[in-house]
C-alpha cells in the first residue's frame, strides 16, 4: 500500500477532504484535529470527502468520518458527501452503513480551489487508543452488523483503560 496523506480545501462555505493512498490509524490525530476546527466554524453548507484516490482505509479512519458526519448533521444540518470511485471501498462504505449518514457518489468532483496537505500529528499511545475506541463506538452505533463486528475490539480497548 502507498503511504497515505490527507488533503483539505475550503471553497466559500464548503469544506473538502481528500484521502490519498493508504489511510490508517496513525493518521487519526490529523483527521481529528481537522474535524475539531471544522466544528468551530460559524457556517458550513457542504462537506465533501473524496476517496477517489484512496487505496486503503481502516476502520478507525472510517469511524472518525462517521463521527464527523454525525457532528456536521447536529451542528450545521449538513449531510456530507463521499466520492468513491473504487468499487471495493464503496462496498465497505455500504457494509458499514455509511449510506445512512453520507450521500455516496461514484463520479469524481471538480474543485474550484486547490488542496493542501494536512500535517501529520504525533500523539501518545493512550490518546491514539482513545481515538480508536471512540471511532469504533461510533461505527457500532450505525448498525447491528457493525456492533457485532467491533464489540470485541471495543471491549478490549475499554479494558486497557
Amino acid at each position: 500500500m502507498s503511504a497515505g496523506k490527507i488533503l483539505a480545501a475550503d471553497y466559500k462555505h464548503m469544506a473538502m477532504l481528500k484521502f490519498v493512498g493508504d489511510v490508517r490509524v496513525l493518521m487519526s490525530s490529523t483527521l481529528d484535529n481537522y474535524c475539531n476546527a471544522l466544528y468551530r466554524r460559524g457556517i458550513l453548507d457542504a462537506m465533501v470527502v473524496d476517496l477517489s484516490e484512496t487505496r486503503g482505509i481502516d476502520s478507525t479512519a472510517l469511524g472518525l468520518l462517521a463521527k464527523m458526519a454525525i457532528q456536521l448533521r447536529n451542528r450545521f444540518n449538513v449531510k456530507p458527501t463521499i466520492v468513491s470511485t473504487n468499487p471495493d471501498i464503496t462496498h465497505i462504505l455500504h457494509r458499514m452503513s455509511f449510506d445512512l449518514i453520507f450521500s455516496i457518489i461514484d463520479k469524481p468532483v471538480k474543485l474550484q480551489t486547490s488542496l493542501s496537505e494536512l500535517q501529520q500529528k504525533q500523539e501518545t499511545e493512550s490518546s491514539l487508543r482513545q481515538k480508536v475506541l471512540d471511532a469504533h463506538v461510533t461505527l457500532m452505533a450505525l448498525s447491528e452488523e457493525n456492533k457485532l463486528e467491533f464489540q470485541d475490539l471495543v471491549q478490549a480497548l475499554k479494558s486497557q483503560h
